[in-house]
């Protein structure tokens, strides 16, 4: 993962040299050693390419008696448990060998060396995924270390004869096959064209620098490539490992936009800027915990009077939770077995009457499984978690309707009659009002005291409209109380802003009213 500097060794040259000199010597096919009683004993014969462990008793890599680092935190992974834990879950078979050890079936290995062409007695020396199995070939680097070799590979695909779908795929663990269907594993060709994207947008859309923003010293095989990465493995999750659970890179159940791994990027543009005309982009995570949107004034939301929401405690795992689910399953024909992952992302899946994934992106509710929203504790079953997205479906419908129905699907709010609704209403009467830019108001609105600086309550209830309807992408889902409770304050603000618009109709004012109390909104 990353290249060979280590930054918690400091060692002299003479120290260095020495050091080198006992990791190579450990690689060597050494025969007819004196033992401490004067007699004689055979060394299993090593790879002459794969260094393995020094120690195979105290898990001890040979790379590891450098990067002392990587080391420790390597040793608390999974990957170093890999051998012992394939004996004890009691289907240990040959073919599940090169998994499960060093070797060069996952690397850029010219050939499937380490642990499957040693003899018996040097096979324990490549028990488990050491750092060769991702960095390949250790011994040229020992010989002579620089920071060019070994490096890994960031990229992630189906059928590739490296990195990391090597091994995590398959019926049983298809995490690179789920992956490559999720919207982490498509690069947006249309976003990587412009200057924008190199100097900002990357940093969440192009896997190598997205896992820099993590690992600044982290080092790929494609750094010299021109072709973009999708956001794989490497981005999440760190090989080497760390104090998070999954290895990842940064904690999943953190309340907090800079430090909760899924929000570092889902959190752009989640308040309106007053420089750009374009609506919010990717705040999810703020709207989770409800800090998203334009906040009209005296807007008042009281989250204590709600039992939970989704960005509460009953959901420790927050993004996560509901996002990536891993469960087992049958095939709905043959019986056999089928694990899922949760690497595609989608909190309810289409699935079959087994539970199994069906692949499609879109499908009633009654075909989807809901059965994260019925283990935090938040709904009792998965057909109540059903119920309750179809009500607030159609009371976010209802508030949107209100506000704008975009009627000519442009993604833009027009003025009436091409749109319709009360923010259409507003663009009709008062268009100055949307003068949102990167310069001062021009032309009609030349001389108007709005401009870049300045959010209107025409824009910044728009901004609410627009990000619940289209940039959260989970229809309110994510924070179902702060989204009913941001439509209806921000109708009650557009109304008190704009003396012209009409009054609400006495039942849209008393299902209004209704909800408020509950949301703990005061009713104007």
């Amino acid at each position: 993962m990353t290249g060979t500097k280590e930054s918690t060794v400091n060692t002299s040259p003479t120290t260095r040299r020495a050091l080198v000199a006992a990791a190579s010597a450990g690689l060597l096919a050494l025969a007819a050693c004196v033992d401490d009683d004067g007699g004689t004993s055979t060394q299993p014969t090593r790879d002459i390419a794969f260094v393995g462990y020094s120690n195979p008793d105290t898990r001890q890599t040979t790379c590891g008696n450098c990067h002392i680092s990587k080391q420790r935190t390597w040793q608390l992974t999974a990957h170093a448990g890999a051998w012992a834990d394939l004996q004890a879950s009691g289907f240990a078979e040959e073919s599940c060998n090169p998994c499960h050890t060093t070797n060069g079936s996952s690397n850029l290995a010219p050939d499937s060396a380490g642990f499957l062409s040693v003899s018996a007695d040097a096979k324990k020396f490549y028990y488990d995924v050491q750092c060769e199995a991702c960095h390949g070939p250790g011994a040229q680097h020992i010989t002579a270390p620089d920071e060019s070799q070994p490096l890994t590979t960031i990229t992630a695909a189906v059928g590739l004869d490296i990195g990391c779908g090597t091994c995590h795929s398959g019926t049983h663990t298809p995490f690179v096959e789920e992956w490559s269907s999720s919207a982490h594993g498509q690069f947006r060709a249309s976003v990587g064209t412009n200057a924008e994207f190199a100097n900002y947008c990357s940093n969440c859309h192009e896997g190598r620098k997205a896992a820099r923003r993590f690992d600044p010293e982290a080092r790929f095989v494609e750094d010299g490539s021109s072709t973009n990465q999708p956001i794989s493995c490497a981005v999440c999750h760190d090989p080497h490992g760390g104090p998070n659970q999954g290895q990842l890179r940064r904690p999943i159940d953190i309340p907090d936009i800079d430090q909760n791994l899924c929000m570092m990027c889902h959190q752009r543009r989640s308040v309106p800027d007053p420089t750009s005309s374009r609506g919010a982009h990717s705040p999810q995570g703020p709207i989770l915990l409800g800090e998203a949107g334009y906040v009209p004034q005296n807007f008042a939301y009281d989250a204590t009077r709600q039992a939970s929401t989704h960005g509460s405690a009953a959901n420790p795992r927050l993004c996560a939770g509901c996002h990536v689910e891993a469960y087992s399953t049958t095939d709905a024909v043959t019986g056999g077995f089928i694990g899922v992952t949760g690497h595609r992302f989608l909190p309810i899946p289409c699935v079959d009457a087994n539970g199994a994934p069906t692949g499609a992106t879109d499908c009633p509710d009654t075909e989807r499984r809901f059965a994260t929203c019925a283990t935090s504790g938040c709904h009792g079953t998965e057909n109540a978690a059903r119920s309750a997205r179809q009500i607030l479906a159609g009371r976010l419908q209802t508030y949107q309707d209100v506000l704008w129905k975009d009627k000519d699907n442009d993604g833009a709010l027009d003025a009436l009659p091409t749109d319709s609704g009360l923010l259409a209403q507003v663009k009709l009467t008062s268009p100055c009002d949307f003068s949102t830019a990167t310069t001062a108001p021009t032309g009609a609105c030349a001389g108007n005291p709005i401009g870049s600086t300045v959010v209107t309550v025409g824009e910044g209830v728009w901004f609410n409209a627009d990000m619940i309807r289209r940039a959260d992408g989970s229809n309110g889902v994510h924070n179902p109380f702060y989204a009913e409770a941001l439509l209806l304050g921000s109708t009650q603000a557009l109304r008190a802003q704009y003396t012209y618009l009409p009054p609400a109709p006495p039942a849209e004012r008393a299902r209004s009213v209704a909800r408020a109390q509950a949301l703990g909104i005061p009713p104007r």
